[in-house]
């Protein structure tokens, strides 16, 4: 049986054989009990990421050391199941080999429009006042060297906003959270322009944390030293840079920066010390939040009327 989608797979194929085609993002290599090689693998395609076992991994080596991760196979396999998930067993794998499919057509997108999101980024820009703050958004956002990364990189590894475009999508997501409770609150402009540029920012060192996709994966300065402080200091930096940049809206921008989870259990260094970082904290939750539980729920392919349990949030999702 030909599966067009991963996403089709669910428990009622259990025991069946089915043909994909799938991208391999990742493998590794174990050894069994009876030191026998097999791999672990993770396969995907626009709708679904799912673990498989490939048991004959000596079989395939040489295949798969050639190739390695990130190309298109072709892949027979028995739909089992494991601790309540499905797995995939696979039964023969090899390369695909043909014009009409391409990397990208394995990548999860954004359902927002890209045009649209680049329109939004450069609306809220636009409602900055303050020239120091559009010259810093200026210099690392809207500049070359970064609005390509900015716009087309995930927000995260796996938990929310995990495809393609995910960074800028989580990011409106936020300042559209930011200004209506900015409004609803009657913020003076001065802290809407800072809440801005935090919101524009607090993620914005993701660009060199993760592995451009469809690799999943940390880079090895994003291992040493994360996101937070990737983007504090470099925001520091910046700020240096342009002549007059206020000291106080450099505290301020800077604590958003480092506080946005919120909590220091959550990895934050430092607590929100203002109302504007208070409230970029608990817009980037709610944006993490609820992108984490729809997609969740749009995971599943059975008719139970909950979800199962959602390990980051611990707890199931009632689903009509």
């Amino acid at each position: 049986m030909f599966i067009r989608s991963l996403k089709e797979i669910g428990k009622e194929h259990i025991n069946s054989n089915i043909e994909a085609n799938v991208l391999l993002t990742d493998m590794k290599i174990k050894v069994s009990k009876n030191e026998k090689k097999y791999a672990d693998l993770i396969m995907q395609d626009r709708t679904k990421v799912m673990e498989a076992k490939l048991w004959d991994y000596e079989i395939y080596e040489g295949l798969l050391t050639s190739t390695g991760v990130n190309n298109i196979f072709k892949v027979k396999a028995l739909v089992g199941e494991y601790q309540g998930q499905v797995q995939l067993n696979i039964k023969e794998l090899k390369i695909f080999k043909g014009e009409e499919l391409s990397v990208k057509d394995f990548i999860p997108v954004s359902s927002w429009n890209y045009d649209s999101m680049i329109n939004g980024l450069k609306t809220f820009y636009e409602r900055v006042e303050s020239q120091h703050l559009k010259e810093l958004l200026n210099r690392m956002v809207f500049c070359d060297d970064y609005l390509d990364k900015f716009s087309t990189y995930p927000a995260a590894r796996k938990i929310h906003h995990n495809f393609y475009h995910g960074l800028m999508h989580h990011t409106l997501e936020i300042l559209t959270y930011a200004q209506t409770v900015g409004k609803l609150k009657k913020l003076t402009q001065h802290q809407m322009d800072r809440l801005i540029a935090m919101g524009m920012l607090h993620d914005w060192a993701k660009i060199f944390e993760y592995k451009t996709l469809p690799e999943l994966g940390f880079t090895d300065q994003g291992i040493m030293l994360g996101h937070i402080f990737i983007g504090a200091h470099h925001t520091f930096n910046v700020m240096n840079e342009i002549e007059g940049f206020p000291y106080e809206d450099k505290l301020v921008i800077l604590n958003g920066i480092l506080g946005h989870h919120g909590n220091l259990e959550w990895g934050s260094p430092v607590l929100p010390k203002t109302v504007e970082a208070q409230i970029l904290h608990h817009c980037d939750k709610m944006s993490g939040d609820v992108e984490s539980i729809l997609s969740f729920m749009g995971e599943q392919t059975d008719d139970e009327l909950f979800t199962n349990k959602l390990w980051n949030m611990g707890t199931e999702y009632y689903r009509k």
